[in-house]
């Protein structure tokens, strides 16, 4: 038994689609080795030791933070808060 899908128009879902904030590139636009966050803002990938990980991930837990924003925190006191 084959399993059918009702056909949707597909000019709808594009209009819906393109309609998105997201869907113009500029939420996240790929740049060289860096993955841009809107105008002032880059993702990044680190690698770090599973004690490392463990650590930083009981500290955020402590502090009711994700992961993300401890390790930005921490950044921006390490670099004296000068580009937060």
């Amino acid at each position: 038994m084959t399993i059918t899908r009702p056909k949707t128009p597909l000019k709808q879902l594009d209009g819906f689609i393109a309609a998105a904030p997201d869907s113009r590139g500029d939420v996240s636009t790929r740049t060289g080795l860096k993955t841009k966050r809107g105008r002032h803002r880059s993702q990044v990938s680190v690698v770090l030791p599973d004690a490392v990980l463990s650590q930083l991930d009981a500290e955020a837990e402590r502090r009711y933070m994700s992961r993300s924003a401890l390790v930005t925190m921490l950044i921006n006191q390490f670099l004296g808060d000068a580009n937060s």
